[in-house]
C-alpha cells in the first residue's frame, strides 16, 4: 500500500565547529556537523476499536454480591455476542473485592468488580454496543480507544519517511552554506542528548483536522493520527 504522506518539516539548525574548537559546556562533535528533525504524519480511517469498562455489585453478603457479578458479567458477555464481538477478543477478570462502609449501625458491606478489555473489529457495530452499554446499570468506568490493524507497518513507514525528511532538510542546510552531506553519525527518536538538543528549536507543525465532535452520538472517528519524529546529527563535508 502506498501511504500519502503529510510531512510537517520541524525547524532545524546548523553549527560548524572545527576540529581544534573547544566547547566550555557538553562535548561537540570534533567534525563539522549539521543536526535536523524530521517528521512524518498520516490520518486514517480506523479499523479496530477497544472498550473498557467495569462491572461491579455490593451487597452485605459476600456470596450475594458474587451472584449478582456473575450475572452482571454473564449479561454484558450476551451483549458482546450480539455485536459480534468473539470470546477471543475479550478479557475479563475480577479486579477487587473490598468491604465498604454503609452506615453507623450497620455491618460493611462486600463491593466486588470485574473489569472488560473489549476489542471490537466490526466498528458498525460500535455506535449501538456503546450505546447500550451506557444505558446499562452497574457498569463504570467506560472508556475507549481506536487503532488499524496495520498500525506497526504504519509506523515503520513514517519512521522511514521522517528519516528522509530530516536527510532532506539536512541536505538543503548544508547546500545553503556551501557544503555537502556526509553520513549520519547520530540518531535519536526524542532530542539528542548534549548535541542536538541544544541546537534543536522546536516548532509546531501543521495540525490537521479529524472528526467533529458528536454530542449524544457514539460514532468512529473519520480518522486517527499516526506521526513519528526522528532526530539526527549528519557530517558536513
Amino acid at each position: 500500500m502506498r501511504l500519502g504522506f503529510i510531512i510537517a518539516a520541524i525547524a532545524t539548525c546548523a553549527m560548524a565547529v572545527t576540529c581544534s574548537a573547544r566547547a566550555s559546556g557538553p562535548a561537540l562533535p570534533s567534525h563539522p556537523f549539521v543536526s535536523t528533525s524530521g517528521k512524518a504524519q498520516l490520518w486514517m480511517r480506523p479499523d479496530i476499536g477497544e472498550v473498557k469498562f467495569e462491572t461491579g455489585a455490593q451487597d452485605a453478603s459476600a456470596q450475594i454480591a458474587a451472584s449478582q457479578l456473575q450475572e452482571l458479567s454473564a449479561s454484558a458477555m450476551q451483549l458482546l455476542a450480539e455485536h459480534g464481538v468473539q470470546e477471543a477478543d475479550i478479557e475479563a477478570y475480577e479486579v477487587e473485592k473490598k468491604t465498604v462502609p454503609v452506615g453507623e449501625q450497620q455491618p460493611p458491606a462486600y463491593s466486588m468488580g470485574r473489569l472488560f478489555h473489549v476489542r471490537v473489529r466490526d466498528l458498525a457495530q460500535w455506535p449501538a454496543l456503546i450505546a447500550k452499554l451506557v444505558d446499562m446499570d452497574h457498569v463504570t468506568n467506560i472508556s475507549s480507544s481506536f487503532d488499524r490493524t496495520d498500525g506497526d507497518d504504519i509506523n515503520a513507514q513514517l519512521m522511514s519517511a521522517a528519516a528522509d525528511d530530516a536527510r532532506s532538510k539536512g541536505a538543503s542546510l548544508a547546500k545553503a552554506f556551501g557544503r555537502k552531506l556526509g553520513p549520519v553519525v547520530a540518531i535519536a527518536r526524542g532530542p539528542l542528548d548534549q548535541v542536538g538538543a541544544p541546537y534543536i528549536e522546536q516548532q509546531p507543525g501543521r495540525v490537521s483536522r479529524g472528526t467533529v465532535p458528536q454530542t449524544g452520538k457514539y460514532s468512529v472517528p473519520d480518522s486517527i493520527a499516526y506521526s513519528q519524529t526522528v532526530n539526527a546529527i549528519f557530517v558536513l563535508k
